[in-house]
């Protein structure tokens, strides 16, 4: 039986995107390093808006995933005119809100930063005063870069996402360097790498947009026009998705706050571990994006048979991945650990818990997160978010703070993952099985 895609546009679908995360963490990381090199001040004021802007690197893209879907689903039916129409409104979307963020946190930004980060230091406020100030400037320019993002994925073009995000990182990296070392602008030059490298992400995929061999791009501005009807469908599947994401950085923010009343050694413990499962998930990070775009175009094509099929060969794909990612950080479990310099004491904290999360994440990961970005590619996105919000606030926050107060520390906060996963597990993999996500309209 043919099936829609073949393994080689799978692969081109998929390692660009793999490719993509990566290089996006090693840079994130020589950011990171950079910056430290300024002063604690600095970097404590840094990392303290970073905390805000995750929440719109996370939400911009789950609420482009509404755009995505619709896209996907257009191009399986063949509906060229609706595909591009849909992008025009997802657009629109992304900036208007992005527009009003960023107004929003300009007007009252001294008054957010009291209320989010109280009265700390004089001279890490006003680190944190400037970065937050160049950060919002550059929200508008960074939805314009997840509109392309999204629309070129799901028309299968992943190496495009690649490219873009590779150059814009790059920048960055290259921006910190002159405007941290050479002009000594410390925390101002890495506010103004990160916007210039946004600045290029967006104009380079408006560009692309814009281009007359881009068979879903937009022709005119009369393409920003209004459309009740396609704003709508976007809608329904994108603010669902954005409260997910939302719920999720807001859960973890909790977990963490609980995480910092433990001993020094958790501490430290757990903000290694966090940094190696982001490594670890790399691979299924490009798995879950390319979902989108491959279970969307099998529905709209009307192949539910190959929608369930490649959940399956995604789910798998995603066993295979944190089997090799997961053992083979493990395996070179003390090498890895030893880069971070840890104590003694750390490094025993660090470990077991490492040996923890291969357990957890080789046997309950896939089936708890691959199937959820395929039942939302059929628009099954209040399912989605009942079951996310279900695990992460009865699950990871509740059974966190439960377990910590039995008194089992930080592995009490690693075990409550538990608890989140399986009750995901719980809501979407008899969802899958009945096939009653197949049922859902999205066009």
């Amino acid at each position: 039986m043919e099936r829609m895609f073949s393994r080689a546009d799978l692969r081109k679908l998929l390692v660009p995107l793999m490719i993509e995360q990566a290089l996006a963490m090693t840079i994130g990381m020589a950011d990171t390093v950079m910056v430290a090199s300024c002063s604690e001040a600095a970097v404590s004021g840094v990392s303290l808006i970073d905390s805000v802007n995750a929440v719109f690197l996370w939400l911009f893209p789950a609420l482009a995933t509404g755009g995505g879907v619709v896209l996907a689903q257009y191009i399986g039916r063949g509906e060229e005119e609706n595909a591009r129409r849909s992008v025009g409104q997802l657009t629109l979307l992304l900036v208007g809100f992005s527009l009003m963020i960023s107004v929003a946190f300009m007007l009252f930004r001294d008054a957010l930063l009291v209320l989010l980060f109280g009265q700390i230091e004089p001279q890490v406020m006003a680190y944190a005063r400037t970065y937050f100030t160049v950060s919002i400037i550059s929200y508008p320019f960074l939805a314009l870069y997840n509109v392309g993002a999204s629309v070129f994925r799901a028309v299968g073009n992943s190496k495009l996402s690649m490219t873009v995000s590779t150059a814009a990182n790059v920048l960055n990296l290259i921006g910190n360097a002159i405007l941290i070392y050479g002009f000594g602008l410390e925390v101002l030059g890495a506010g103004l790498a990160t916007l210039a490298s946004r600045i290029l992400g967006a104009v380079i995929m408006i560009y692309k947009l814009l281009r007359p061999d881009c068979k879903v791009g937009m022709r005119s501005f009369g393409d920003l026009r209004f459309q009740k009807e396609m704003f709508g469908r976007i809608l329904r599947i994108g603010i669902p998705s954005g409260l997910e994401s939302a719920a999720f950085n807001i859960g973890k923010l909790l977990v963490a706050s609980l995480v910092s009343t433990l001993v020094t050694s958790a501490i430290t413990a757990n903000a290694v571990m966090n940094t190696l499962q982001s490594i670890i998930l790399i691979p299924t990070s490009a798995i879950h994006l390319a979902a989108v775009p491959i279970v969307g175009q099998c529905l709209g094509a009307g192949k539910t048979g190959d929608a369930k099929y490649y959940t399956k060969w995604l789910v798998g794909l995603a066993y295979i991945c944190l089997f090799i990612t997961a053992g083979g950080t493990l395996l070179f479990a003390n090498p890895i650990l030893s880069l971070f310099k840890l104590t003694p004491e750390t490094t025993a904290v660090a470990l077991r818990l490492l040996r923890f999360y291969f357990c957890i994440v080789v046997t309950l990961y896939p089936l708890a997160f691959t199937i959820t970005p395929c039942l939302r590619a059929a628009g099954d996105v209040r399912f989605c978010l009942i079951g996310a919000m279900t695990g992460m606030w009865l699950g990871r926050i509740l059974c966190s703070h439960l377990f910590v107060s039995f008194g089992w520390g930080i592995m009490g906060v690693w075990v409550a993952i538990v608890a989140d996963w399986l009750i995901r597990i719980a809501f979407y993999l008899p969802r899958y099985l009945s096939g009653r996500w197949l049922k859902k309209k999205v066009i």
